[in-house]
């Protein structure tokens, strides 16, 4: 397990690195009238704070047993599963357009807690209705996002 977090810890700090290298190619902005590349500076230098963390504290353990060999895949369905989350990606995708942001969003989330956290009928559609309203008063009533309409009119 040793080995497994060091070599993420330093592919992660890696990959940080140089989001934050790109990210200095774009205009920062301020707080207030933040630019294109504050956001991605931002989430990298937390990226890399994180992954040294993760790197330090494999490097700096002393576990008296040796380098476990533990399955990938804690699970025999992990792949399926895993399978089935980026295909209800896709499908969030390829939807969006179609029945718009807070339609689509209600079923992805529903899709999720549902068929991969398996969580009760009622707790799903409940946590769904909640995030996809939620996520439509952030973006388009706060932030004044604009968010994809549906193409079919009822």
């Amino acid at each position: 397990m040793k080995n497994r977090d060091r070599v993420s810890g330093i592919l992660l700090f890696l990959l940080g690195l140089g989001i934050c290298w790109k990210s200095l190619t774009y205009p920062l902005g301020s707080l207030r009238r933040p630019g294109g590349g504050f956001f991605p500076l931002i989430a990298s230098i937390f990226l890399m704070g994180l992954s040294a963390v993760i790197t330090a504290q494999a490097f700096l353990s002393k576990d008296s047993e040796k380098d476990m060999r533990s399955p990938f895949f804690q699970e025999k369905k992990a792949p399926q599963r895993i399978l089935l989350g980026f295909a209800a990606l896709l499908g969030y995708r390829y939807l969006l357009p179609v029945i718009g942001f807070a339609p689509a969003t209600c079923f992805f989330i529903f899709f999720l807690s549902r068929f991969l956290g398996k969580y009760s009928w009622k707790g799903c559609l409940f946590f769904s209705l909640i995030t996809a309203v939620g996520a439509y008063y952030i973006f388009e009533v706060w932030l004044k996002i604009p968010m994809p309409r549906a193409m079919i009119r009822f």
